[in-house]
């Protein structure tokens, strides 16, 4: 079975802005990047359940790669990707992000 993979606003607007960040290191990173979330999130879809509870409810994996990590909840069939963070980013500031839910 293959869940629904829901992206929310606020994730979206992270991988907005990782994509531009990408993008300004080199031309096409960016696009890259998108690439290799989307193969990411295609697998993740199959085998939601496989990466353990990190913090709260929610899971993680990583972008293949890049240095992202992507925090999601598993509710009923569907994916629900609330954060995307770069890694090398304040883990204080991860912390509340997933505290507001």
């Amino acid at each position: 079975m293959n869940y629904k993979v829901v992206v929310r606003s606020r994730a979206q607007i992270e991988i907005a802005e990782i994509m531009r960040g990408y993008e300004e290191r080199g031309e096409g990173l960016g696009s890259y990047f998108l690439l290799c979330l989307d193969a990411s999130l295609e697998a993740l879809s199959r085998f939601p359940t496989a990466p353990r509870i990190v913090r709260h409810e929610y899971r993680r994996f990583f972008v293949r790669k890049f240095p992202v990590a992507v925090y999601y909840i598993v509710k009923d069939d569907n994916i629900l990707v609330d954060v995307v963070e770069p890694m090398m980013r304040d883990p204080s500031r991860l912390e509340r992000k997933l505290k507001k839910g």
